[in-house]
């Protein structure tokens, strides 16, 4: 089934708390070097409100080669690096410069699984990490996985749990820093910009496309979708945005939003 996809105009909106709160229930997706769709739902998104905000990083309009691409207009990705570990994915939002932008902390992941477990076992063998079972509990045959088959008997350990965590699983990093996530029927795509050069198909069918072939580079990498999951206010929790200490009295604002009662949200 063909779900639509988010348009320019959910972005742009001044609002971000209002846009951040409308995330939760929005499907996350990408599909990385063509090696198939992953993602899910959106289950825990942080605000940040750019100059007016100490915990953003647009704080008092300060600008540096690592933020840039967070004072690019509603609608693009901004992906930095954190703690030298991990890569955390944003979704810019409002109007150019004003670098409001939404952290989306945890998905329930619900596509793709089988690959997104693929790429935590890389990471982890790269990294030389011998305790794979430990960290990651999952029986040998990914298929049954995937497929849903067993998903009351493993553990598939917090595996997008986490803003670090769903970067790694679905495939993202610096070099989607910058690059458009939403349709616009009005957006042209600069192809010799190296941040959007990339846009890989996001049809199944598709996986035979060359890199060389125009309508491929004008696919979606990473975008979201609107499934009809409405989640009521009610069902909103509304915290204090974790790892802000720094941010003072801005640093208890409670601008963390998650579903209720939702095992994937983040610890």
């Amino acid at each position: 089934m063909n779900y639509p996809k988010l348009q320019k105009s959910f972005f742009v909106r001044e609002d971000t708390l209002q846009a951040a709160k409308e995330l939760l229930g929005k499907y996350l997706l990408t599909n990385i070097n063509g090696e198939g769709i992953t993602g899910g739902k959106i289950v825990e998104v942080e605000a940040y409100l750019g100059a007016e905000d100490k915990a953003s990083h647009g704080y008092n309009n300060r600008r540096t080669k690592r933020n840039e691409n967070l004072y690019k207009e509603g609608g693009n990705a901004y992906v930095y690096f954190c703690y030298g570990m991990y890569y955390l994915f944003n979704v810019v939002t409002g109007s150019k410069n004003t670098a409001n932008a939404v952290l989306i902390r945890a998905i329930e992941p619900e596509i793709g699984i089988d690959i997104m477990i693929q790429r935590k076992m890389r990471r982890l063998k790269s990294k030389n990490d011998l305790s794979i079972n430990k960290t990651l509990k999952i029986n040998s045959n990914i298929n049954k996985i995937a497929s849903g088959l067993e998903k009351n008997n493993i553990i598939i350990n917090r595996i997008t749990s986490g803003p670090g965590l769903l970067t790694i699983a679905l495939g993202i990093n610096l070099r989607h820093n910058g690059i458009v996530i939403c349709e616009n029927k009005n957006m042209t795509i600069d192809v010799n910009d190296s941040n959007n050069f990339n846009k890989f198909n996001i049809n199944n069918n598709d996986k035979n496309i060359s890199n060389n072939d125009d309508e491929y580079k004008n696919k979606l990498e990473i975008w979201l979708e609107d499934r009809s999951v409405n989640i009521s206010n009610e069902d909103i929790i509304e915290t204090a945005r974790i790892g802000v200490d720094y941010a003072e009295e801005h640093a208890l604002l409670p601008w963390r939003f998650k579903i209720k009662g939702n095992i994937w949200v983040s610890k």
